[in-house]
């Protein structure tokens, strides 16, 4: 089957780093036997305007013979959306929606009627908003297991990869004080210093820290690391808990999650047994502790959530429920 996934190919316009949807959406199709194609509609809306990127992505779909093109949304728009539903004469246009905590109303909600069928990674999205929109389905994210070495030494006891933002800072900064948390992308130097995320303090050299692109230097991390911190709070609202990505995209590293108590997860993982939660940094601060000096414990946990994300939570599960789920024959 020919598909086109149409993906910003650099994570934040970072020319040496690869935005990890753009692996996420091709490797593991082509794993599963099909034929894929790449359009990167936000670099082409930016070098030819949304009008003539909205061409050239309707020809491309009309000429190519694609069963199914799969388009990352990212709350606002690369071309025009008659585009879109233009492009669909010819295929089945699939949204994949990134971030509906904070675009479902300013842009996923306005954006579904142009698309063959949008995918919302939100329960909570997908429940209230289904009956209004009939191509609303919901699915999740995966692990790209060809980045976790699940062997590899953990010679990093507690960390975080990812930028230091908010009342993030606040709590990285509680954790690495009270449970010497390590903290891996922009703002860790912050933490590590103490001093709380300013107006212009990106703009001082070496005050941030490195920021941490490349998606194979994230699985790195986590393949490096016995407890991984791993908070679920949203960017818009750090006490609305949502299901992250890295919760499965780490499940095949060899490290313990260690996460927000998020009834959400509990549909994917028996807490416990494959991750552990906490209710508050305090007991986040224990637990991290805890399976520090209790290793044996820590690995079997591990071991447990490498299993279930091998058996049941790879892109590639994702995929073949996802077609099943919107009738595309792949055979």
């Amino acid at each position: 089957m020919r598909i086109l996934s149409v993906i910003c190919k650099h994570y934040a316009n970072h020319p040496s780093a690869i935005e990890p949807m753009f692996l996420e959406f091709t490797r593991p199709l082509q794993d599963l036997g099909h034929e894929i194609d790449h359009f990167d509609h936000s670099a082409c809306g930016r070098k030819f305007g949304q009008e003539r990127c909205g061409e050239m992505f309707v020809a491309r779909v009309q000429s190519g013979d694609y069963a199914v093109v799969f388009y990352q949304t990212s709350g606002h728009d690369h071309m025009p959306k008659e585009a879109i539903r233009e492009a669909g004469r010819f295929a089945t246009i699939v949204a994949w929606n990134s971030d509906d905590d904070w675009q479902w109303e300013t842009y996923s909600r306005h954006a579904a009627p142009y698309f063959t069928f949008m995918v919302t990674t939100y329960r909570h999205i997908y429940e209230s908003n289904r009956a209004a929109f009939p191509n609303l389905r919901l699915s999740q994210w995966g692990c790209y297991d060809r980045l976790a070495d699940f062997a590899h030494p953990k010679d990093i006891a507690f960390s975080m990869v990812g930028r230091v933002y908010g009342q993030r800072y606040h709590d990285c900064r509680k954790l690495h004080r009270s449970a010497s948390l390590r903290v891996f992308g922009a703002g860790s130097r912050l933490v590590t210093l103490g001093v709380p995320p300013f107006r212009g303090c990106s703009r001082i050299p070496g005050l941030m820290g490195p920021p941490v692109f490349d998606y194979a230097d994230v699985n790195d991390i986590w393949n490096r690391t016995r407890v991984s911190y791993t908070p679920l709070g949203a960017s818009a609202n750090p006490r609305l808990l949502q299901v992250k990505g890295r919760v499965f995209q780490m499940g095949m590293s060899g490290t313990l999650m260690l996460c927000d108590d998020h009834p959400e997860i509990k549909q994917y993982y028996i807490p416990g047994k494959e991750y552990v939660t906490f209710s508050s940094l305090e007991e986040c601060a224990e637990k991290a502790r805890y399976y520090m000096s209790h290793e044996t414990e820590r690995a079997r946990i591990a071991s447990a959530y490498r299993d279930r994300t091998e058996a049941e939570h790879t892109w590639r599960h994702r995929f073949i429920r996802l077609f099943e789920d919107i009738g595309v024959r792949t055979a």
